[in-house]
């Protein structure tokens, strides 16, 4: 008979099987539909852990909660009126600069709540605000009035460079070979790049990354 050890291990594996099919979401991208079968869950688990709960039995309602909520998401990506009902829909807050204070009383949404994410985004002034939506999620999303905006190249009529992602090449003092072949690169001109940087040995190096630009960013281990 499995003690409290293995019964956590258990509960532990199952818990993790369990979110991987669930999808990858954040804490801050939790609905209340997610919220609920969660703590359902975990309970039920928990119970499995420390309660008299015992048997595989145990298992198939969080098995059957996790399968509900993935076939309510999927019909939320097809019906937008359900999507409405279980997930919400975003709220204006703020107006061409004025407070929406029915939508805020609608939500239960006070001012103090309004004023410290504006904190949050560096906005201490109201002034600055545009529009505000208060999202699903709980966040509000903030467009500032044009005078308040920060200056892009584009406002000055300036071209600028493509920026792709940069690649790993090196990691923890080895070479991802499958980065190296996938931008057509050779030992030999890694090892050639790392000594005009004054690198001699590739263990020393904690992370190498190729930007688009071909340039070689290198970040020596401690001591090396």
């Amino acid at each position: 008979m499995l003690g409290i050890a293995g019964r956590s291990a258990i509960a532990f594996l199952c818990a993790l099987t369990l979110l991987r099919l669930a999808g990858r979401k954040s804490i801050s991208q939790l609905n209340f539909l997610d919220f609920l079968l969660a703590n359902l869950t975990g309970n039920i688990l928990g119970n499995y852990v420390v309660g008299p709960a015992k048997g595989a039995r145990v298992f198939v309602a969080p098995v059957v909660f996790i399968a509900s909520g993935i076939l309510t998401e999927l019909l939320t990506l097809r019906s937008r009126p359900l999507r409405k009902i279980l997930e919400g829909q975003p709220l204006v807050v703020i107006k061409n600069g004025k407070i929406i204070r029915k939508n805020m009383a609608n939500t239960r949404y006070d001012l103090a709540e309004l004023l410290m994410a504006l904190r949050k985004k560096d906005i201490f002034d109201l002034g600055e605000v545009e529009f505000a939506v208060l999202e699903p999620n709980g966040k509000v999303s903030v467009q500032k009035k044009s005078q308040y905006r920060p200056v892009t190249p584009k406002d000055f009529k300036l071209s600028t460079g493509y920026e792709g992602l940069s690649s790993v090449l090196i990691s923890d003092g080895k070479v991802l070979e499958k980065n190296m072949e996938m931008n057509g690169l050779t030992h030999d001109w890694l090892m050639k790049t790392l000594n005009n940087k004054g690198v001699k040995d590739v263990a020393g190096v904690f992370l190498a990354s190729l930007a688009t630009d071909g340039s070689l960013y290198v970040d020596m281990m401690p001591n090396s």
